[in-house]
């Protein structure tokens, strides 16, 4: 049964096609929709139809550009946009160029050699597998992000720290699923209230001072 949709950027198709075979013959449980993409030239472009596909994960190729010249961004460029719109989003780069990669990128730890797909008898940890725990791993950090939050929505009473929380928690969940609010207006606004606790509790602080000298 399908769980997972993920997308594969490669310029060359018979990259795709080999990613494609790669994730055919190692999904036993056939839980993963794969689609493969040529990236299109323009960054923006090609970032807003990913979005709207609603992948589950992105793993891309690191030198985009190299039989495609047209191409304007590599592959780290293309992870850095998406983790502007969804942060924590589940990211992959995949590259015969690792010492490259991993100099120019901001996270090694989302740097992965191509080879590793065909040599990886007696590993434990395929890389399918990798892509597969990222993303419960992502689902998981939401959902616990969203019970917290309906927890502090049903409080009958929030003290400064816990409306302050609760915006932390709402701004999260808006970043980490590209998704507007879907917090009341009247409990969005207390961000404000927050920040007023934390002036009264400062002016009483600092004339409990002045009284104690």
């Amino acid at each position: 049964m399908t769980q997972f949709k993920i997308l594969y950027v490669d310029e060359v198709e018979s990259e795709r096609n080999r990613f494609l075979r790669y994730m055919y013959t190692n999904d036993d449980e056939k839980e993963f929709n794969t689609v493969a993409l040529e990236p299109e030239p323009e960054l923006n472009k090609f970032l807003q139809s990913i979005l709207d596909e609603n992948f589950d994960a992105i793993i891309t190729d690191h030198k985009l550009s190299e039989a495609n010249p047209n191409i304007q961004y590599d592959g780290l460029e293309l992870v850095e946009a998406i983790l502007k719109v969804k942060i924590d989003f589940p990211c992959f780069v995949l590259t015969s160029f690792d010492d490259d990669a991993v100099r120019d990128g901001d996270d090694v730890n989302i740097v992965y050699i191509k080879g590793l797909m065909s040599n990886e008898q007696g590993h434990l940890a395929k890389f399918i597998y990798k892509i597969k725990n990222q993303i419960k791993h992502h689902r998981k950090r939401i959902d616990n992000a969203k019970k917290e939050l309906g927890e502090l929505v049903k409080k009958d009473y929030r003290n400064a720290s816990d409306e302050a929380r609760l915006i932390e928690l709402d701004t999260y969940i808006e970043k980490v699923t590209n998704i507007p609010s879907s917090l009341p207006s009247p409990l969005k606004s207390m961000e404000n209230l927050s920040e007023l606790h934390k002036m009264i509790n400062n002016t009483e602080k600092l004339l409990a001072e002045l009284k104690g000298k």
